[in-house]
């Protein structure tokens, strides 16, 4: 199997040196100098791995990584430059980073790490990826790209009506941002907006309330939207 990693670096000479070093250990590497086009990436690509270096938003690379942790819970996520004695070590291993490496980088333990690591995110995100997932007498199918109440009985979704109620119902009751779930769905709809979530959202509780009488997204005020119903995961058959 073949992982993929994405890194965000702003340092040329670091981003080449890096993409070498693990494309010489068959893990290609995707480079970008920013957090948004990481961001971007992100949601129109697959990536098992993701490597965040030196950026220029100063701040924001914690932020970063909490966005990419609720967008792909399952990836693995490594924050690179940070000396052993910074306090960012552990502000990033509290944000959601699985391991920080400082530097000086040694090119082979990066290679091992990312790849014990990426395999491990890969059968994660394959697992998730299959998983049903049961609400309300709904069940959400990821695989076929059906909701179905009772036994039979399908509920038509829109591609982002499914993309969106799929998110939520797998981010438990952490509320999720308006911003984020923009990104979420930006690989489908560049041109997304906040007014278009609501709208969205909308149309999903309009359809499931139809069938069911209730829906289990809730309005966060001031956040965005969560999920308000407990969900059982079951595993694909």
């Amino acid at each position: 199997m073949t992982l993929k990693a994405l890194l965000v670096e702003n340092d040329p000479s670091t981003a080449t040196l890096f993409s070498k070093s693990l494309t010489a250990e068959d893990i290609p590497v995707t480079c970008c100098n920013n957090l948004p086009e990481g961001l971007d990436l992100l949601v129109q690509h697959t990536f098992e791995l993701v490597f965040v270096g030196k950026v220029s938003e100063p701040g924001s690379r914690l932020d970063f990584v909490r966005l990419v942790r609720s967008l792909v819970p399952a990836v693995g996520i490594v924050l690179l430059g940070a000396h052993e004695l910074d306090p960012d070590r552990i502000a990033g291993l509290e944000s959601g980073a699985d391991d920080v490496l400082a530097k000086p980088l040694n090119w082979r333990e990066v290679a091992v790490r990312a790849r014990r690591l990426g395999s491990r995110a890969a059968e994660m995100m394959r697992t998730h990826s299959e998983t049903l997932l049961k609400f309300l007498n709904f069940t959400l199918d990821p695989v076929e790209r059906t909701l179905r109440h009772g036994q039979a009985e399908q509920v038509h979704l829109t591609s982002r009506e499914f993309d969106l109620l799929h998110f939520l119902a797998r981010s438990g009751h952490r509320p999720q941002s308006r911003k984020l779930l923009r990104c979420m769905l930006h690989g489908r709809d560049p041109h997304t907006t906040d007014r278009t979530i609501d709208t969205l959202i909308s149309h999903i509780r309009r359809k499931l309330k139809a069938v069911s009488g209730t829906d289990p997204v809730r309005t966060i005020r001031s956040q965005g939207y969560a999920f308000g119903a407990p969900v059982t995961r079951l595993p694909h058959s």
